[in-house]
């Protein structure tokens, strides 16, 4: 497998100030960190808020368009750790228009946060006599 370091510097993309989303093993996409807002709310889903050019618009839409509503990717922010998600769905784009800059689009990413247990965190009793053997 090829590592994500790699595949950034072949494309001169920086990791520090990227958000990148991972769906397997090698369907990767960054997104400039100063084009995202991340937004949780406390029943744990999450809004990730892109503001972004159309060539950068048309290829996140490209990319989410082939999650299934429920499907488990991952995102680092800023190479901080993979933190694991489900997909829950796109906005539509909108263009915002202003004469101080370009126009830019922006999408909204809706997605939950995926609980994760690790595989030992419960051990079942050794005996029937003690309750606490298996702490």
């Amino acid at each position: 497998m090829v590592e994500l370091k790699d595949i950034a510097q072949e494309n001169g993309v920086d990791l520090e100030n990227c958000v990148v989303f991972i769906r397997g093993k090698e369907d990767i996409l960054a997104v400039d960190i100063s084009n995202a807002g991340i937004r949780q709310r406390s029943d744990d889903t999450m809004a990730f808020t892109f503001s972004l050019n159309p060539k950068q618009a048309l290829k996140l839409e490209e990319y989410f368009t082939k999650f299934a509503t429920g499907e488990k990717f991952y995102f680092d922010i800023s190479q901080t750790g993979y933190r694991p998600l489900y997909y829950r769905g796109l906005s539509t784009i909108t263009k915002e228009i202003s004469k101080e800059y370009d126009a830019k689009f922006n999408i909204t990413l809706f997605a939950q946060k995926a609980i994760v247990e690790p595989d030992d965190s419960y051990f079942a009793p050794t005996c029937a006599c003690c309750e606490f053997c298996h702490l």
